[in-house]
């Protein structure tokens, strides 16, 4: 755009002028540019813009400000130590990429040197795409920290985008972290400088530093996906948006929007597997975490560990997940999922669950503002082994309008955990029985072959019916005007939960079974079952995960 106060004779310069736009419509924008990084046979002088001309140095690419299209190459079969926190942003449609070249195994990013933050590491920038990286960093010391010596957040991939030092209110996007295989990270559970939950394998947080969760900034179009997190604390992988609102309520207008969390595989994490918090319109599917929870620390602001979980979020989608070995830490927790604080509108289907310490599934009711959570066609196997908690757990009451239909539950021989359990304040007190938190359980089928009770909300608004109770049938079993408690007659139920999501097909019922098509139906049901089967929204449905009549 040409300034006309700059212009004092503009007849004396017309000549000029049209020459100027002749030649800019020949005028193209800079090209991208593509890196190469070669830590045996760079060179930190060299260009850097060609295989042959390669940087060398972590250095030298963390003081490069990169632009929209632009690739960072790193030579595979190689190994760097450090942080790798390279400048800039990219643009819609054209992000910056960090990637490998040469064709060998992932080049390696070490951040054990650093004494906290992220071996890669974004910080206020938007556009950028990392894949294909193998990240560590472990200080080599015992860093969980306790009430006394606190530790330091550590992080193998950390994007943070942080109010304070921005200027508040920025929203930033773009933002996609894809088959990395990310591990060996010592994390703090007792942390000098974060919420614990907000340290670990993979981190996407914005505002961590925020008190009271009244930060300003967040974040759009986030994918973190098919990543290979293993043997990192605190957590596996972690989205966190800190401007929800006061600590009890939300403000969705407020929240990170479209954030994905699909196909990663977390294992043996030292808490949480799988958190998403302060986000909108968002989906995490098609995860597995096996066996978090293995460590915990007295001292520590968040001890416990929940397989996958989402917190003070709106209209979000959990399903085609599998979560198993959550251990309970301190005697809480443990569960393989969790519908928590202030999360509004939160359907978690299709989900399998199996052999966690502390059961299928917490829900946070009593305290916040949550409201309307729908669980249907998951199944459970063996879950709360610990015989702590229970398979199904209202935590401080019911969230208003909650419907759980058409869930599998198989409890084997030698469990004594409750089926349905209440913790905080019991079910015939406090919010567990305001009338204003209806509470639908409807279609399920519970084989009870261990000696667990039920715990069952007695709020007005609870209401069962249309559910099978099959095995040992204890005292406090729900009543059920439509109840059945006849063989579900299982296809080849297995006593010992299996491994995989697609290996299940034995807890499906078979032909003659008392479950077909003898359901309530459930106008808006989603429209499949567990296996992709069709589920009519008026035909009396089948009881359970499993659509007989498709």
């Amino acid at each position: 755009m040409f300034d006309a106060n700059s212009i004092s004779t503009r007849r004396s310069r017309v000549g000029l002028l049209t020459l100027a736009l002749i030649a800019g419509c020949f005028t193209t924008a800079a090209e991208a540019a593509t890196y190469y990084i070669d830590s045996v046979n760079g060179s930190d002088s060299a260009a850097g813009t060609s295989a042959a001309t390669a940087w060398q140095t972590l250095a030298k690419v963390s003081a490069t400000t990169f632009a929209a299209g632009d690739q960072i190459l790193l030579h595979t079969d190689q190994r760097w130590a450090g942080q790798l926190h390279p400048k800039g942003s990219g643009a819609a449609g054209s992000p910056i990429v960090i990637s490998s070249y040469g064709g060998g195994a992932m080049p390696i990013i070490d951040g054990g040197s650093l004494a906290t933050g992220g071996a890669v590491y974004l910080y206020n920038q938007q556009y950028w795409t990392i894949q294909g990286l193998e990240v560590v960093n472990n200080s080599g010391v015992n860093n969980v920290g306790s009430a006394s010596a606190q530790g330091l957040s550590r992080y193998g991939i950390y994007v943070d985008n942080d109010s304070p030092l921005n200027g508040g209110q920025q929203t930033y996007r773009g933002i996609t972290i894809q088959n990395n295989y990310v591990h060996d990270v010592n994390g703090c559970f007792a942390c000098s400088d974060v919420n614990p939950q907000i340290n670990g394998g993979i981190v996407v947080a914005a505002d961590p530093h925020s008190p009271l969760w009244h930060g300003t900034d967040n974040y759009e179009d986030v994918v973190i996906a098919n990543n290979l997190v293993e043997h990192v604390g605190r957590t596996g992988i972690t989205f966190w948006d800190a401007s929800t609102g006061f600590y009890l309520s939300l403000d969705p207008s407020a929240l990170s929007n479209n954030i994905t969390i699909h196909g990663n595989r977390v294992y043996n994490v030292d808490s949480d597997g799988i958190v998403m918090v302060g986000a909108k319109n968002s989906i995490m599917d098609h995860n597995i975490v096996g066996n978090a929870g293995s460590v915990t620390v007295q001292g520590s602001t968040e001890p416990s560990a929940v397989g996958l979980w989402p917190a003070r979020v709106y209209n979000v989608l959990v399903e085609y997940n599998e979560v198993y070995g959550v251990l309970t830490s301190q005697g809480v927790d443990g569960e393989g999922y969790d519908i928590d604080l202030c999360a509004q509108y939160v359907t978690l289907q299709y989900n399998y669950s199996h052999d966690n310490q502390g059961g299928f599934l917490v829900m946070e009711g009593g305290l916040g503002t949550g409201i309307n959570a729908t669980v249907r066609y998951n199944l459970s196997v063996n879950d709360s082994w610990g015989n702590l908690t229970g398979v199904f757990t209202f935590a401080y009451g019911v969230i208003p309008h909650t419907a759980i239909y058409n869930n599998t539950v198989y409890m084997a021989a030698g469990m004594s955990a409750n089926l349905m359990n209440c913790e905080g304040w019991n079910c015939t007190n406090g919010y567990a029985t305001n009338s204003y938190n209806p509470l639908s359980f409807q279609n399920n089928i519970i084989a009870n072959f261990g000696t667990g009770n039920y715990q069952v909300p007695t709020g007005s608004g609870t209401t069962l019916n249309h559910n099978l109770f099959f095995g040992n049938h204890p005292s406090g079993e729900p009543a059920d005007p439509f109840k059945i408690t006849s063989d579900p007659l299982f296809v080849a139920a297995s006593a010992t939960a299996p491994i995989g999501p697609g290996s299940v097909s034995g807890y499906q019922v078979g032909p003659g079974s008392p479950a077909i098509g003898s359901g309530a139906v459930i106008s808006n049901n989603g429209g499949l079952d567990y296996f992709g089967n069709v589920v009519s929204a008026t035909a009396v449905p089948t009881r359970g995960f499993y659509e007989a009549n498709h």
